[in-house]
């Protein structure tokens, strides 16, 4: 069988990604938190359909979007909740391109 042909290289999964992400976070204002949902919903799908082909560094933003979008979905209702999981996919995103640009994060020289 024909290898299957990549659409996508890793740095435009990143900078899907990041869009998603970052998107979630400046939408949370948008009436029943919807704007964000549609934003995690679409970073989750490419998160799994990447998964098996990205470096290290981007598979552990992955790891933390694929555990913490589905639980997003069951405390849209908590916004407190849910906004914690938003800020806490974007740390990970940073952390993610922070490790791909060989800088460190969390207060570390």
């Amino acid at each position: 069988m024909a290898e299957e042909k990549k659409f996508l290289t890793e740095d435009q999964v990143v900078e899907l990604t990041a869009l998603f992400l970052s998107c979630s976070l400046l939408l949370l204002r948008e009436p029943a938190l919807y704007g964000p949902l549609r934003q995690l919903t679409a970073a989750e799908r490419l998160a799994a359909m990447v998964y098996d082909d990205v470096s290290p560094e981007v598979r552990q933003l992955l790891d933390v979007a694929l555990e913490r979008i589905p639980v997003s979905h069951t405390v849209t209702t908590r916004r407190d909740q849910y906004k914690a999981i938003v800020v806490e996919l974007n740390e990970a995103l940073g952390d993610c391109l922070a490790a791909r640009a060989g800088l460190t994060t969390g207060g570390e020289a």
